[in-house]
């Protein structure tokens, strides 16, 4: 993205500022930094590896919750604590809900087995992968204007940006596409809920009907 894109970036000043106590900012940066490092700390307990995972996803996600599923999919299936249908099922009904994706954590946390309450280990599934994000705008918040108006910054963004793009796809092919598409049927299915969004331009909750239905119909016939 330096070397790129460094003299297509624009400088922009929209007037828009944010007075935070310094003492705050450091105090969430650092709280950042030693909350990532404390995940990486090794332990038994599943519910260490919960809020490590979410952490981690939290900390390390740019550009949409999809492109963090690779990486959840690396922590919850591959490590067993989860087969792959369970996560598939979960990310569908994620999709078909409104919301970032990020609420993903909440149902995986549910369906993971651990040696504490339900609603406590949701509770700090659903914090970990959230409370990274708002550390580090409140750390960055009194800085913001010196940063967007950096076209080093500028450029180098825009280089994560299209690297976004490439992780999206790959994780659109796999785990998604390789697990969900293994018939001319499914591909069908795939294609018209496709049309249904782009082409006729419906809400998604047509596409969700739609799989419901094209499932239904699957099963019986």
């Amino acid at each position: 993205g330096l070397k790129l894109f460094k003299t297509e970036a624009k400088i922009e000043h929209d007037g828009w500022s944010i007075d935070l106590p310094k003492w705050l900012s450091t105090l969430c940066l650092f709280s950042f930094v030693g909350l990532l490092t404390l995940t990486f700390w090794p332990s038994e307990l599943i519910s260490h590896s919960i809020f490590a995972s979410f952490y981690q996803a939290g900390s390390l996600v740019f550009g949409g919750g999809h492109v963090v599923l690779p990486y959840l999919e690396q922590s919850f299936v591959a490590t067993g604590l989860l087969d792959k249908e369970t996560f598939l099922a979960g990310y569908g009904a994620v999709q078909a809900v409104p919301g970032p994706l990020f609420t993903f954590a909440s149902y995986l946390s549910a369906v993971v087995a651990t040696e504490l309450p339900s609603w406590l280990i949701i509770l700090i599934g659903t914090l970990a992968v959230f409370l990274p994000g708002f550390l580090l705008l409140l750390a960055v918040l009194p800085k913001w204007q010196t940063i967007s108006a950096n076209n080093n910054a500028k450029a180098a963004i825009s280089g994560v940006n299209a690297a976004v793009v490439g992780l999206l796809a790959a994780a659109l092919y796999d785990p998604i596409f390789t697990s969900s598409i293994l018939s001319a049927t499914d591909l069908v299915i795939a294609i018209v809920g496709f049309g249904i969004l782009v082409v006729w331009k419906k809400p998604p909750i047509w596409v969700v009907i739609w799989g419901i239905v094209a499932s239904l119909a699957m099963y019986w016939f």
